[in-house]
Order: C-alpha cells, then sequence, then structure tokens
C-alpha cells in the first residue's frame, strides 16, 4: 500500500512539474521605436495590468534606436513585433522586408510648425519670411518641410534656415531660431514642460497627411502563427483603447516603470499622444484601423520627399484581420 501511495505521489508531482510547461506563456519580443517615454504609457499599461498574460503572452519590451532600426529588426526576425511609424514600414517593404502593420495606433502626422508665442506665426505662407526656421536635416521631418515649401509655393531665397538636429529645443528657447520644425508632442512640449510658452501650427492642416506609429510584425510569422499575432495586437490595443478612458492609470504605470521620467513633461505628452489614436476611420472601425486611400496617399508624400524611389502595393502593408 505504501508503494502504491508513492507511486501516486511521484505520479502527481510529475503532473504538476508538466503542467506549467503543456501551458507556458509564448515569450515574444516587443522592441519599442526609441528610447522609452510617455508615448509609450499605454503600453506598459498593457503589461502590467496584464492584458498581455491574459492572451498567454510573456512580452519582453526594448527601448529602440529611431523606427528604421525597429523596421530592420523586425524584418530580420530579430524581434517579433515593433512599433515604429508606418512611413519606415512602408519604405522597409519597398526595400523587400517583409514587415506588416497589424494596427496603426497614431493616426496623425505630429510634425509642426514649433514657435514661442511672443513671436507668432500666424499665416506661413508668409510669416515665415524674415524669421530663422530650425531643420532637422537627418530626420524626416527636414523632408516634409521641403515638400511643404514646394505645396505652399514658398521662395527658398526668402527663407533662413539652420540645421538643427537634436538641437530644436535649446535653440528655440534661447531665440536662436524663431521656427522649429518638429514633432510637437515631443519639442513643443519639452518647451511648455520647461515653462515656455509655445504653441505649434500642424504639417496636416496643409495637406502632409501622413500616419504614425503603429505596430508591426513579420509577414512569416502571420503566416506561421496567425493566433499569436491576433492575440498579441488584441492585448496591445487594448491597452490603448484602456488608457484612452484611464488616462492616468497609464500614466501612474509608466512613472512606476520609469521613476526617473520627468514627470511634468510625461503629464503634458500623453494626453496629446492619446488625441493621435483618433481619426473618422478609426472612431468607425477601432482604435488601430488604418485603409487603402490613406496609406497611397502617404505614399505618394514618400515619393515626392525621395524617400522611397517607387510605389508598392500598399495592401501588403498593412492588415485589419487582427483587429476583428
Amino acid at each position: 500500500m505504501n508503494i502504491r501511495r508513492k507511486l501516486l505521489a511521484v505520479l502527481a508531482l510529475a503532473a504538476i512539474a508538466s503542467a506549467p510547461a503543456a501551458n507556458a506563456a509564448d515569450k515574444v519580443k516587443l522592441r519599442l521605436d526609441w528610447v522609452y517615454g510617455a508615448e509609450h504609457a499605454p503600453i506598459f499599461l498593457a503589461r502590467d495590468k496584464g492584458f498581455f498574460k491574459e492572451e498567454g503572452i510573456d512580452v519582453e519590451l526594448m527601448p529602440g534606436e529611431g523606427s528604421s532600426v525597429t523596421v530592420k529588426l523586425v524584418g530580420n526576425r530579430d524581434a517579433d513585433f515593433g512599433y515604429a511609424t508606418a512611413d519606415q514600414a512602408l519604405i522597409g517593404l519597398a526595400k523587400e522586408l517583409p514587415v506588416v502593420s497589424t494596427a496603426v495606433i497614431l493616426q496623425k502626422n505630429p510634425t509642426a510648425f514649433i514657435f514661442k508665442t511672443a513671436k507668432p506665426v500666424k499665416d506661413v505662407k508668409t510669416d515665415l519670411y524674415g524669421k530663422t526656421i530650425g531643420v532637422q536635416l537627418k530626420s524626416n521631418t527636414g523632408r516634409q518641410w521641403a515638400a511643404l515649401r514646394e505645396i505652399l509655393k514658398l521662395d527658398p531665397s526668402k527663407l533662413k534656415e539652420v540645421p538643427a538636429d537634436g538641437a530644436l529645443v535649446p535653440l528655440l528657447a534661447s531665440d536662436r531660431i524663431d521656427v522649429a520644425i518638429g514633432f510637437y508632442h515631443n519639442d513643443a512640449l519639452k518647451l511648455r514642460a520647461s515653462g515656455e510658452n509655445v504653441n505649434w501650427i500642424m504639417f496636416e492642416d496643409f495637406g502632409v497627411k501622413m500616419y504614425s506609429s503603429a505596430l508591426i510584425t513579420n509577414a512569416n510569422l502571420i503566416k506561421e502563427k496567425p493566433d499569436l499575432v491576433r492575440r498579441f495586437t488584441r492585448a496591445f490595443v487594448k491597452g490603448w483603447t484602456y488608457s484612452a478612458q484611464n488616462p492616468e492609470e497609464a500614466l501612474k504605470a509608466f512613472i512606476a516603470a520609469n521613476p526617473t521620467t520627468d514627470v511634468k513633461y510625461a503629464t503634458l505628452k500623453l494626453p496629446e499622444v492619446i488625441k493621435q489614436t483618433r481619426s473618422p476611420d478609426a472612431d468607425k472601425n477601432g482604435v488601430g484601423s488604418s485603409n487603402v486611400k490613406d496609406w497611397n496617399e502617404m505614399q505618394t508624400l514618400l515619393v515626392k520627399m525621395k524617400m522611397m524611389d517607387a510605389p508598392v502595393d500598399v495592401t501588403k502593408a498593412f492588415t485589419n484581420q487582427f483587429l476583428k
């Protein structure tokens, strides 16, 4: 009888030991676009609230070194998923990287003219003349500006442009430039957080419409593990949907995970980032939804800006199937 009890005990222990292996969560690497910032708060919240865990996923968040790098890493399968700008994903596809967006989170182009309220820009067609304009030559914001100059038919000889890569905030704060061209939720809000009175005018207002940050994955992973892609996308989008309804909770989750962050800047930034999840398409079809028309419109701009040599089939760049 003792032998039988011992045998049953051994079998029970073996069953318990094997259960976690049978139900082990899928380990997934998510590479972000840049170093951790408040724009990633909904992703931290999704992790810490257990949204990924609920889907049977163990996610590893990793900071990035720019969207173009993230796209390459996902395209080469060094990361399972990435959070990168949609334009870089499309450029990657044109370079034969098998990357696909499963959810376009930020629907609007954040590039803007940023200026102090004491030196306002009221009409960009006339007020930019005579002002010193800081341009990030190594950023696609610089190329957007070149395209917008043509759209607005501005006279380049009347514009005073200076290179300002990585220095927009100090240059504008010290009045060494009058107008900065950058992402308003980064540069403008950094200035506001430091006490400067600034305002901005969006490039989107003049037809420079581009999708911004999106969840991307490898096309081969979609073929191999569509259920994993569906579960991951669902948890990711849930984090953004929940954060839009509970922004203070999302901010707390981010600050708890990143205690050295600039809280004032983060507090200003997160609401502006969440605003960018809204669009007529997203309002109708859900957070993350995108469409062929807007992808094609963005591609036309990328070709115009010489960031793409020729158009590609944009239907290969995105899918809404995992949002349903």
